[in-house]
């Protein structure tokens, strides 16, 4: 158990990163969706296991997207791992429910979206539109509920142990 604990977020993330990357043909309206749903893995990851989700992978998740997205290098991977510094502050050995699970979330998401938007614009040196990435921030919303409902939190009533064994008696 405790090796597949260890692997699970590797799984996942690699996975999430490598159907992002794909050449699915979007419309131009949903050009920022794909980059942002290897985060929601990631926010889940952190919130999930904490520990187990390593740094090193979330910055290759980010280098990956930016590589396959043929943008500027170094883009998704600072908005990963500012997403990643900014869950694992607020949940750190701390376990949430679904709503305070759901509210970090949106404040996190909201808040890179708005480093993104800040990023994009000072890179392209004028205003980026901010309609896709409304719509994106909306459909990792929408993702993020699907992966709260795969991905479940710990159980909330703890393991019992023999209470002999705890004392060591």
């Amino acid at each position: 158990m405790i090796h597949t604990v260890r692997f699970l977020p590797v799984v996942l993330i690699v996975l999430a990163t490598l159907i992002c990357a794909l050449p699915w043909g979007p419309p131009p309206e949903f050009r920022l969706v794909f980059p942002l749903l290897p985060y929601v893995v990631i926010h889940r990851c952190v919130e999930r296991w904490g520990q187990a989700t390593p740094d090193w992978l979330v910055f290759l998740a980010g280098f990956a997207t930016d590589v396959a997205g043929q943008g500027p290098l170094g883009y998704w991977a600072l908005i990963y791992l500012c997403g990643y510094t900014m869950i694992r502050s607020v949940t750190a050995d701390r376990t949430h429910g679904f709503l305070s699970s759901v509210f970090l979330f949106l404040v996190t998401i909201v808040t890179l979206a708005m480093m993104q938007w800040s990023v994009a614009s000072i890179y392209y040196l004028r205003s980026m539109e901010i309609q896709p990435l409304v719509l994106a921030v909306a459909i990792a919303a929408g993702a993020y509920l699907v992966m709260l409902l795969l991905v479940p939190g710990e159980s909330a009533e703890p393991v019992r142990v023999n209470s002999r064994l705890e004392r060591g008696l």
